[in-house]
């Protein structure tokens, strides 16, 4: 039986994302290792929760992503969906770099901010073709304004 092209098309968009976040966290693993030596706010869930979490939400990131795609016949469209699914995977990837393999937790926490101003974007551009796929990206959302609260707690413990 074959696999129907949307699946096969969310399976790419899904690994992608996924592969993303692998590659980040593999290149600022020296970095991860140090946060468990730093001091961390209120709040701050066990190790183990950040890498489910975030595996979870890049699932979520991927197929939202291949969902908009099939929705979207129009070309300039499907062009801005990819615009805003790229600008928001670009401040993920960085935000990884800046705060775990740099150690530069205030401006960490200013690139977070504009990380969670690209997701708002990308949610009110997807809400208007798919609602199930703006809402698959609110938890990604709440998640970042969330380590947005931890990174400054950790920039002000740390600094």
């Amino acid at each position: 039986m074959k696999m129907p092209v949307f699946w096969k098309k969310a399976f790419f968009w899904v690994v992608f994302s996924l592969a993303a976040g692998g590659l980040s966290a593999w290149l600022t693993r020296d970095g991860l290792k140090r946060f468990e030596t730093i001091a961390k706010p209120p709040l701050t869930p066990p190790r183990i929760v950040f890498p489910i979490a975030w595996s979870i939400l890049l699932f979520m990131i991927g197929f939202g992503y291949a969902i908009i795609r099939e929705k979207t016949a129009d070309n300039a469209a499907r062009d801005s969906a990819t615009m805003v699914f790229a600008v928001q995977m670009v401040f993920f990837f960085c935000w990884m770099i800046w705060f775990f393999g740099l150690g530069w937790y205030g401006f960490a926490a200013i690139w977070l901010i504009g990380m969670i101003i690209a997701i708002a974007v990308m949610i009110n551009f997807y809400r208007k073709i798919s609602p199930a796929a703006a809402w698959l990206q609110v938890p990604y959302l709440l998640w970042c304004l969330f380590a947005l609260y931890l990174n400054i707690g950790v920039w002000y413990l740390n600094r």
